[in-house]
């Protein structure tokens, strides 16, 4: 196993803690509260309530640094796959959180500002699909598969770990890792569409 790739998940371990450093930092009140007494999380992956999201990197770190003490001794097979698998489906959890709290805190704001979508992170939706519930129907369609695309292949590629060489597990990993990236980014904007489909939808008195 090449050194460099060990590094490539260290690097996207400390994009991930900005990320995350950021997400606490910008919590509200409001935020707080409704985040208080949630389980964001299934318990084998994290035991963490409330709304500070920092308390899980510590357990990403842990595992991590298994992972480098398993290659410095040489572990193959099952034992360094396993570590791998554990330590990316703990990794896009916590990412999704982050991507759920930013959903639920712009769905916020949108209802705030009249749901107008002039001022969206999501302008690469054209402004007449935008306006238009029959549109955005179909641009919900078409962003699920291909959330479904990914997932099937984010699952073909964590089969395909277990018959990887040990020198291409990280590699494969870090391919991983990158899938459920878009794919978080995927259902964010698929949260956005149906938020707005709903407000359009909604009847008017």
């Amino acid at each position: 196993m090449r050194a460099h790739q060990l590094e490539q998940l260290k690097a996207q371990l400390a994009a991930l803690e900005a990320k995350v450093h950021q997400h606490d930092a910008q919590l509200s009140d409001a935020d707080k509260r409704w985040l208080h007494h949630k389980s964001r999380f299934h318990e084998q992956l994290f035991e963490q309530q409330g709304a500070s999201l920092a308390g899980c990197l510590e357990v990403l770190r842990r595992d991590l640094k298994q992972i480098e003490q398993m290659v410095q001794v040489g572990a193959t097979g099952d034992t360094l796959g396993l570590a791998c698998q554990r330590f990316g489906e703990r990794f896009e959890a916590l990412m999704q959180a982050l991507a759920n709290t930013d959903t639920a805190r712009r769905g916020n704001q949108l209802s705030a500002r009249g749901r107008s979508s002039k001022n969206s992170d999501y302008q690469w939706i054209d402004q007449s699909v935008m306006n238009s519930s029959h549109k955005l129907h179909q641009e919900l369609a078409k962003h699920k598969s291909w959330e479904d695309k990914m997932v099937q292949k984010i699952q073909q590629m964590e089969q395909a770990l277990d018959i990887t060489p040990a020198n291409d597990k990280i590699t494969l990993q870090n391919e991983i890792l990158a899938l459920h990236k878009r794919l978080g980014k995927c259902r964010q904007a698929m949260t956005y569409i149906e938020q707005r489909i709903a407000w359009l939808e909604k009847p008017r008195y």
